[in-house]
């Protein structure tokens, strides 16, 4: 029998078990072999005056306990987020929100969850739409939070500098006959930085089309995108990233800009975690150990996948990052204080074979603290209402409860810079 004293806490990454003592969903169905044990036979008879005995018999299986998993995710930092995502849930009025927050440098997954969520002591109850979990099985079109890898390919070949200008048409630019991009706010001339910091569409596509849409492909591939992380979880997403010999004309400046490409939370996260450890793109972690009698150990040691950046280009979009909190896209995401670094996004949904202009995937892509960091926290919300829409009102807000929280819980230490650079601001 499994008792779940979390109860909805943990549930989409535990799944549960049935009433056939079958693991479903989540660590119970892929793990299941092991956690279930050996149920023990045993014969009995019954003597003339009533009495019970066991008979022994050398054939009778002994019973044998399951396998213990243990995973690396925190209480605390689950806590904190399920809770923050309820929150934004109820504000934002959105059909589903859902979040990762993971350790940059060794890929553990200290938080993961979806709302609405369910009780596995009492799944019968529930709506089976509750029990996958978003986050690996779920992908979608990333909108801005995509650009960060565009802006890394940008950097990484090395001819672009950050101060480079470009002209932004003042927020209007047909790039085909056929095909006229537009900026949520007019601009002119803009910075590589600042393509990236107020989320230029126009300044992204002309970037792009001077370097080539090959290396938009090849990095997208180099992060990991459209294939599986190799979680040991059920159900996971690849997402999608057609071959390069599929693309259209258009597609390196759609995918740039996070269209024409779907990926799961999961995956995001690991993009950004391989921007705050310096280059390296790690391997996602949920098995911290496995043990118990008969069990051949793994080993589940923290494993880069490959180095995708520099780390002089880390360091360069890290205070591009900063920049969109500070005073770009991502304000509502800011901390007095404390360095908080992201990118949002703000996409429409694919549906019926077009996007909508009514349901939206608003998400946030955070780093923290920027100039040190220790979590990166991916939210991801889906169709919330119109109005509460755009990545910054609906996804940074719930960033912000979660870094607000983990702050006051580990006693993070302000930073000073900060303070001073908000005085500044004011005056």
């Amino acid at each position: 029998e499994r008792f779940y004293p979390h109860r909805n806490l943990f549930s989409q990454v535990l799944g549960y078990v049935d009433a056939d003592n079958q693991g479903q969903f989540g660590i119970e169905r892929e793990f299941n072999s092991i956690l279930e044990g050996k149920l023990e036979q045993r014969s009995y008879s019954r003597s003339a005056n009533g009495k019970i005995r066991q008979l022994e018999h050398p054939d009778f299986k002994k019973n044998t306990n399951g396998i213990d998993v243990q995973l690396t995710l925190d209480y605390d930092i689950q806590d904190i987020l399920v809770h923050a995502l309820n929150n934004g849930l109820d504000r934002s009025k959105a059909k589903s929100a859902s979040g990762i927050i993971l350790n940059p440098f060794n890929g553990d997954i200290l938080a993961m969850a979806s709302v609405p969520d369910y009780d596995p002591n009492n799944y019968n109850e529930y709506n089976v739409d509750t029990f996958s979990n978003r986050v690996i099985s779920e992908s979608y079109e990333p909108g801005s939070t995509f650009k960060l890898i565009a802006m890394a390919a940008l950097l990484e070949s090395e001819k672009f500098n950050p101060e480079d200008m470009i002209y932004c048409e003042n927020g209007k630019f047909q790039i085909l006959p056929q095909k006229t991009i537009h900026d949520h706010e007019p601009y002119a001339y803009l910075s590589v930085s600042e393509v990236f910091i107020y989320s230029s569409n126009i300044g992204l596509v002309k970037l792009v089309k001077k370097l080539g849409d090959a290396s938009i492909y090849n990095f997208a591939r180099k992060f990991g995108f459209g294939i599986q992380t190799g979680i040991p979880l059920p159900s996971e997403s690849s997402g999608l990233l057609r071959e390069y010999n599929q693309w259209s004309g258009l597609s390196g400046y759609s995918i740039s800009m996070g269209q024409e490409v779907a990926v799961n939370t999961l995956q995001l996260g690991l993009a950004y975690c391989a921007v705050a450890n310096g280059g390296y793109l790690p391997a996602p972690r949920i098995i911290k150990n496995i043990y118990g009698k008969g069990y051949h150990m793994n080993d589940f040691s923290p494993i880069p996948i490959r180095k995708v950046i520099s780390k002089n280009t880390s360091k360069k979009l890290l205070d591009m990052m900063e920049d969109v909190v500070t005073h770009g896209t991502a304000s509502k995401a800011s901390i007095p204080g404390y360095k908080i670094g992201g990118k949002t996004g703000t996409a429409e949904k694919f549906i019926a074979g077009k996007y909508s202009n009514k349901f939206f995937i608003s998400s946030f892509a955070s780093i923290f603290p920027i100039d040190d960091p220790k979590y990166v926290c991916i939210i991801s919300v889906d169709s919330p209402k119109y109005g509460f829409h755009w990545g910054n009102e609906t996804a940074a807000p719930i960033v912000k409860e979660i870094f607000e929280r983990i702050i006051i819980k580990f006693d993070f230490e302000p930073n000073l810079t900060s303070y001073s650079n908000l005085n500044n601001n004011q005056i």
